[in-house]
Formats: structure tokens, C-alpha cells, sequence
């Protein structure tokens, strides 16, 4: 046996307590560093510098459709300036708007005297018609007029106006072409609504 195994336990308590607070001190710098690592990753990245918020980007303008008007034409008078004719004269109008029949009035006798100059759509007749448009767009209102004359020889009349969604259609002058008589006003209400 060594001298140092011959000592009593006693004697050796002095190096077995420095080399455990030894150890004592290594194990708690492990846990401290592990604790930190730690609250370093689970920390808010508040605790750095923040950068500057980046700006929205712009948006591009997605193009709006324009919203579309009907507008409601109601055929409300017809004046009558020249019938064409010493008496009553026979005729038919038809309207149309953008090229396209809204509604045709039957033949009928129009005078010019006082007493009957204005006229009014009968109950049967069709005087109402529906028009879209999109804002500022215009659109043709045009008016034919017929009457089968004398002898055969037709007279042919026409008048036209520009409907806007946002303002009432003028009165159309209807008259009769190369130079023959017949003349008259038409006068319509209009109502416009947007779909």
C-alpha cells in the first residue's frame, strides 16, 4: 500500500471539497450559458435594431366599369305645325334610337287646325321605350314620319335629337324632305335610373 492509501478519509475531505466545488462551478456556467442561448432565441426580434417599415406598394388602379343608366323615353305630345294637306292627312311615325326600333305609331289623321294641333298617344298606341346608355355616351333618337300622299306619291319625314343620360331629350322637329309640307314636334319625358 501507497502512503496516500494509508491516510484516513479525513484527511483527503479538503481536496475532495475543492475538486466538487470545482465541479459545482462548471456545472452551473453550463446551465447559465444553455439558459442564455436560450432566452437569445426565444427572445422578440424587438431586441434588435429595428428596420424602417417598408411602404405599402401602390396599387394599381384596377379600371372601374362604368356604371350603366336606363333611361325611360315616353312619348307624351305630338304637335302639329303642318299636317301636309288642306285638312287631315294620314300618318305613321316610327322611333328609333341608335339605329334600333323602339316603337312605331299607326297611321292616324293629324290636322294642323287650332283645335287639334296637339295630339297625345292613343291608349293602343306603344309610346314608351327603354334606353341603357354608360355615362357620357349619346345616343341617336331619331323619328320617321310617312304619309301615303297624293296619287301614290309617299311623303317622307325625319327629325332627331341626341339623348345623354343626364339631361332630357330636346324636343324632335319632324319634317318632311325635299321640301314638301309636313311638320311636326315631338315631345318626350324622359326618366333615367342607374342599374
Amino acid at each position: 500500500m501507497t502512503d496516500e492509501s494509508k491516510k484516513s478519509w479525513y484527511t483527503r475531505v479538503p481536496t475532495l471539497a475543492a475538486a466538487g466545488v470545482a465541479f459545482l462551478v462548471a456545472l452551473t456556467t453550463l446551465v447559465k450559458n444553455v439558459s442564455d442561448m436560450w432566452t437569445e432565441k426565444s427572445a422578440p426580434a424587438a431586441s434588435t435594431p429595428a428596420a424602417a417599415p417598408a411602404k405599402p406598394e401602390p396599387v394599381a388602379a384596377t379600371p372601374q366599369v362604368p356604371k350603366k343608366t336606363t333611361v325611360t323615353l315616353t312619348l307624351q305630345k305630338i304637335e302639329v305645325l303642318d299636317d301636309g294637306s288642306n285638312g287631315t292627312t294620314t300618318w305613321s311615325f316610327a322611333v328609333e334610337a341608335g339605329g334600333q326600333s323602339l316603337f312605331e305609331l299607326a297611321p292616324r289623321d293629324y290636322s294642323d287646325s287650332e283645335a287639334e294641333r296637339e295630339v297625345t298617344p292613343r291608349g293602343s298606341d306603344p309610346s314608351m321605350a327603354r334606353v341603357v346608355l354608360v355615362p357620357g355616351q349619346e345616343m341617336l333618337i331619331k323619328v320617321r314620319g310617312r304619309s301615303p300622299g297624293v296619287i301614290g306619291k309617299a311623303v317622307l319625314a325625319s327629325g332627331s335629337a341626341m339623348l345623354t343620360a343626364d339631361s332630357p331629350l330636346a324636343p324632335i322637329r319632324v319634317q318632311a324632305e325635299n321640301g314638301r309640307s309636313g311638320t311636326f314636334v315631338f315631345h318626350f319625358a324622359t326618366v333615367a335610373s342607374a342599374q
